[in-house]
């Protein structure tokens, strides 16, 4: 059996302790910001999509396409906003409403300074191939 204590690090050379504090490091730091985007996307869409009507609409799914470096969200509009003559009187007022929600998330931040952008396809509820609103911030 091997025991470790930290009496032991005394007797190993210095590039030895180099050695295992940076395999440490690296190894907490291996996923890139790609990566994690991709990984979180998917937990979000597998943990809580659909999501519950907000202001009538709902989040389907989000994915993340790398070679693009976009995050998509898809969203159903729904009630009052699935009409596409909704939709187009209000496409400043829903344009604004997402730049905004983007800029002001801070759990975005890091794919913000990274240079990622964000796709939203707004799909109708009642006729779900039909997309009423589409944008990239």
């Amino acid at each position: 059996m091997i025991s470790f204590s930290f009496n032991n690090i005394k007797k190993l050379p210095i590039v030895g302790v180099l050695l295992l504090v940076g395999g440490v490091m690296l190894s907490s730091c291996q996923e890139s910001l790609e990566d994690r985007a991709v990984r979180q996307a998917k937990e979000y869409t597998e943990r809580y999509c659909p999501t519950p009507v907000v202001n009538y609409s709902r989040t389907d799914s989000i994915v993340f396409d790398q070679k693009r470096h976009v995050y998509i969200y898809y969203l159903s509009f729904c009630g009052m906003l699935d009409d596409q003559k909704v939709v187009d009187e209000n496409r400043d007022r829903i344009t604004d409403m997402l730049t905004q929600s983007v800029r002001e998330s801070t759990g975005l931040r890091n794919f913000i300074e990274a240079g990622f952008k964000f796709e939203y396809v707004c799909h109708s509820e009642k006729t779900p191939k039909k997309v009423l609103f589409r944008i990239v911030i």
